[in-house]
């Protein structure tokens, strides 16, 4: 097999676990569980498009799947058995035209069930994301819950009404999840990401990031730092956060569609798409080339209407963000009816995606932290790496 279509096959399969997860067997859970091994299926809820567990490819590419028991009916993928190293024996349904690769099931951290000085387990403060990502929500609250303009995708709160988070992070708690990630492996918490609510405040939250960013920093000087935000009313936030230690930045517009778009997202939808355009060329003047990016969900769109969509999309790219592209999923708790992207659609959406950055000069394995460089909801890397290496064998030939 070439270089390029091993490439390829990883892309596909890592569609396929975003838009249509895998499947286990029941007999599968039974033997695994006689063995000793008790399968965890990973956390429900969340502000983002994850949820399940993280699978691991042999090029180090990571992919955030949700598992099925026993049958899905889009899902052509099947977990036939996990070996004491986390190896899977993959499957795939009759009639499909994906070819399995090696595939590896990410352990679920130890340090998740040890407690910090205050007595708080480890996992209510920060979550790995795939297996060098240390992910965190600072404050689990946003205003849009308050008048029920949340965007329809999210389940920010429910992870704290079902107890599985905290409500409030500080840095000191921060540091010291990190210290015990980086104990059990020293690979863990490779770099940060931090997210928020946003608050009720004029500055949106952003004062609590600054904060928190400088505790970080007198432990960790180096490691790097992503946060993501909303458009705030004063643009000079950006040259704060960044001098005090953020790295990259994600100013997410979520949805492309602007009639959509009011709808998904009432309460961020107040904030006009030009607005989003002046933050993100503000934020590339500060934070430089490939370190700003933005969550852009499929399946809400006119999808089908490719001229439109990828339109839309060049605008953003050619500006220089980074185009963060995953299928919307469904968390627990969600009312909303949650549509489904095909995942053919969908590789030749991120094809298109990744042939734009190479257009326009965007490279994602060059930014340094946060969801594009852990890649587990979005396969932008792994399409971007399939399209040069693909551009450079035809310039061979």
């Amino acid at each position: 097999m070439t270089n390029l279509q091993q490439l390829n096959n990883i892309l596909r399969i890592k569609v396929e676990l975003l838009c249509n997860g895998i499947i286990i067997k029941e007999e599968t859970l039974n033997r695994l569980e006689k063995a000793g091994h008790s399968f965890n299926f990973g956390r429900k809820g969340g502000a983002g498009p994850a949820g399940g567990r993280y699978f691991r490819f042999l090029n180090g590419s990571i992919a955030n799947t949700q598992i099925y028991i026993d049958s899905h009916p889009k899902s052509s993928l099947i977990i036939e058995d996990i070996d004491g190293n986390n190896n899977v024996k993959l499957n795939v349904k009759k009639g499909s035209n994906i070819l399995p690769v090696p595939l590896q099931l990410i352990s679920v951290p130890n340090f998740y069930s040890l407690k910090s000085m205050e007595k708080i387990p480890y996992q209510k403060i920060a979550l790995m994301h795939g297996d060098r990502t240390l992910a965190t929500t600072i404050n689990q609250k946003c205003r849009y819950w308050r008048a029920d303009q949340q965007c329809k995708f999210c389940a920010l709160e429910f992870s704290l009404n079902n107890g599985a988070t905290i409500e409030r992070k500080n840095g000191a708690q921060i540091v010291e999840t990190i210290q015990a990630a980086r104990k059990e492996d020293k690979e863990f918490a490779e770099h940060l990401t931090l997210t928020i609510g946003t608050t009720e405040t004029p500055d949106k939250g952003m004062a609590d990031y600054l904060e928190v960013i400088k505790d970080i920093r007198k432990s960790y000087p180096h490691i790097p730092i992503h946060i993501q935000i909303e458009p705030m009313n004063d643009i000079s936030w950006y040259s704060k956060l960044h001098a005090v230690g953020a790295n990259t930045i994600g100013i997410h517009l979520e949805i492309l569609d602007p009639e959509k778009r009011e709808e998904i997202c009432p309460g961020k939808n107040f904030i006009p798409y030009e607005k989003y355009v002046e933050h993100w060329k503000e934020s590339i003047e500060v934070f430089g080339k490939n370190q700003v990016s933005s969550f852009i969900l499929t399946g809400f769109d006119r999808f089908e209407d490719k001229f439109d969509f990828r339109k839309k999309l060049e605008e953003m790219v050619k500006i220089g963000v980074m185009p963060l592209i995953t299928p919307a999923r469904y968390l627990t708790g969600v009312e909303y009816k949650i549509p489904e992207t095909s995942s053919q659609k969908f590789y030749d959406l991120v094809i298109y995606a990744a042939k734009l950055c190479d257009k326009y000069g965007l490279n994602p394995e060059k930014n340094q932290a946060g969801c594009i460089r852990c890649g587990g909801c979005s396969p932008i890397i792994d399409a971007f790496k399939f399209v040069v290496a693909k551009k450079i064998a035809l310039n061979k030939n």
